[in-house]
């Protein structure tokens, strides 16, 4: 996005709205991680279903990384490069930039995602065997709370976008 041309308050109102997509995208998810709490509240997932709820977790980190990979080219000059990118990205989501942008999650909010980073991360070099389920149901567990978290943080900083989309010049 950074090679469109226009105003910044065009430019600010792009960002909002692929933010609010990728928030929809990301909100499915924690749907569907939340029927999967209610349908193994008292059971241990069959392994197709451990499978699939491996990649609900995968998915809902994937969909916040979205938003961070979103706003990084605009507001944080591009996005890291190197072989940990995706824990330096999350770690620049807690900056404050004065005169470019708030920081997008507190630091408690990103130390809580960085047990979604490690699975998602473990997900992908993992065969779906090898998952267990006391890990992923934590994971689970703790999922609508990070969340929320998320969720908070991400409405304030549309207000940001927003603000700045209406901003002339």
């Amino acid at each position: 996005m950074t090679d469109s041309p226009g105003r910044p308050a065009d430019r600010f109102a792009r960002l909002a709205a692929m933010v609010r997509l990728e928030v929809a995208r990301t909100a499915r998810v924690v749907a569907e991680a939340e029927q999967a709490r209610a349908d193994f509240a008292d059971r241990e997932p069959p392994l197709r279903e451990l499978r699939g709820i491996g990649d609900i977790l995968h998915d809902f980190y994937t969909g916040i990384e979205h938003v961070f990979e979103r706003i990084a080219p605009e507001l944080n000059g591009g996005v890291p490069a190197g072989p940990a990118w995706h824990r330096r990205l999350l770690e620049t989501m807690t900056l404050d930039l004065p005169g470019i942008r708030p920081p997008l999650l507190p630091v408690a909010t990103a130390r809580a995602l960085e047990d979604f980073l490690r699975f998602r991360h473990l997900f992908r070099n993992v065969y779906g065997f090898e998952l267990e389920w006391p890990k992923l149901r934590a994971l689970l567990d703790r999922l609508p709370t990070a969340w929320g978290e998320v969720d908070a943080a991400l409405r304030r900083f549309l207000e940001f976008l927003d603000a700045g989309a209406r901003t002339p010049g």
